[in-house]
């Protein structure tokens, strides 16, 4: 029993030591997750390779499905919680059941395409290798190319109207104000490649890119400023909730947030070392990051390690009956935002979710006889409690 309670004192030291303002998600796969959205707290979708990941459950649980593409995906767009479309090579998808079933839309050239962006039901966009601009205005039946006058790799589009959108690729910035049908480059002084755009009303914007570059916009395009981002890794995705707080997704498991329009930024500590491909948060506290090896990272704290998300000291749920032998009750003051379970030795069990977590009720039926320690994430903080399998 001592030796068992210094494990456990043990875990809680390197929890402790090792915690993050992020939790891992298993995806279910060792490849790359290029792109991610989410329409609430619970409804999610996710692209990368041939497959489509999707969740009803906050991320808790990822359910693989086939896209019916031939070739990787990279980019996923929503409009609304039904309504999406996915990208890749040669592949228009759109699916409107929120994920569950996909249909080709025929884009008619066999590009490679690196990023899908609606403004409303009806008007898209799809940019790509060599300059390569597609446009529809019917939700994706028909889809008409676009020169752009550029034979940038555009790896990212994003359009506030169907009229005002931006596309970024290579070391340019490109505006159009007409939908696309003409195209003007802007100057940022961009000397590294730009990999993702994103504006959040007609004046105010961000493009990222390599070697840790960012640059900002409070006149549209007009004129950019360089920010200092504190890192010189590639940077991959750029997202922003307001014209203060927003999140950047880089490599080396790197994720930047700024509370002041990116005047600063802070790097934060996500507990993984995988390329992140892509961030994407539905309010200033829950978001999620995906990437290389199949990484998702989920964050209830805007990424950020707060006082009341550490361990407790004392429990703060019961469990009940203990010692059990197929079921276990927890009783908590609030919700249940997570449970797992290790054993005696610190080993990951299982998730809340895949022990069948339901009404409170975990099912330890399947687990050998011994001891084992339940870790439950409320909105109060995390706390640990022992339980005994007969």
């Amino acid at each position: 029993m001592k030796r068992v309670l210094l494990l456990f004192l043990s875990i809680l030291n390197f929890q402790a030591m090792g915690q993050t303002g992020w939790e891992s998600q298993n995806s279910g796969t060792n490849r790359t997750i290029w792109s991610v959205y989410f329409a609430d707290q619970e409804n999610g979708c996710a692209v990368g390779e041939y497959n489509v990941y999707n969740t009803t459950t906050g991320g808790d649980i990822w359910q693989t499905q086939s896209s019916g593409a031939n070739s990787l995906l990279r980019s996923v767009c929503f409009i609304d919680s039904q309504n999406g479309w996915a990208t890749g090579y040669g592949n228009i998808r759109h699916t409107d059941d929120g994920g569950t079933t996909w249909q080709t839309q025929v884009s008619g050239i066999g590009n490679q395409f690196y990023d899908i962006h609606f403004s409303d039901a009806q008007n898209g966009w799809a940019v790509g290798y060599g300059g390569y601009t597609l446009h529809t205005t019917n939700g994706g039946s028909n889809w008409q190319y676009q020169p752009t006058g550029s034979t940038a790799d555009l790896k990212s589009v994003f359009f506030l109207t169907a009229q005002t959108g931006w596309a970024v690729g290579d070391i340019s910035i490109l505006k159009t104000t007409n939908g696309g049908t003409s195209w003007q480059n802007q100057n940022s002084g961009a000397t590294n490649w730009l990999t993702s755009v994103f504006f959040l009303n007609e004046q105010n914007g961000w493009v990222v890119g390599y070697d840790g570059a960012i640059f900002h916009t409070t006149n549209g395009g007009a004129t950019w400023q360089s920010q200092t981002s504190g890192t010189s890794v590639p940077l991959h995705s750029v997202y922003f909730i307001n014209d203060q707080i927003g999140w950047i997704a880089a490599s080396n498991g790197i994720v930047l947030h700024t509370i002041n329009s990116g005047a600063t930024w802070q790097i934060q500590n996500t507990g993984v070392d995988k390329a992140l491909r892509s961030v994407w948060f539905i309010d200033d506290q829950n978001g999620w990051a995906v990437g290389d090896g199949g990484t998702i990272l989920h964050t209830s704290t805007a990424g950020e390690i707060t006082a009341n998300k550490t361990l407790l000291s004392s429990p703060t749920f019961s469990l009940y009956p203990n010692p059990a032998e197929e079921m276990v009750t927890l009783q908590t003051n609030g919700p249940i935002l997570s449970v797992q379970v290790t054993d005696a030795l610190g080993r990951n069990v299982e998730t809340g979710h895949a022990l069948s977590l339901q009404d409170n009720h975990i099912n330890i039926s399947s687990l050998k006889p011994g001891i084992y320690w339940v870790k439950v994430k409320t909105a109060e903080g995390v706390a640990v409690q022992r339980v005994l399998k007969r």
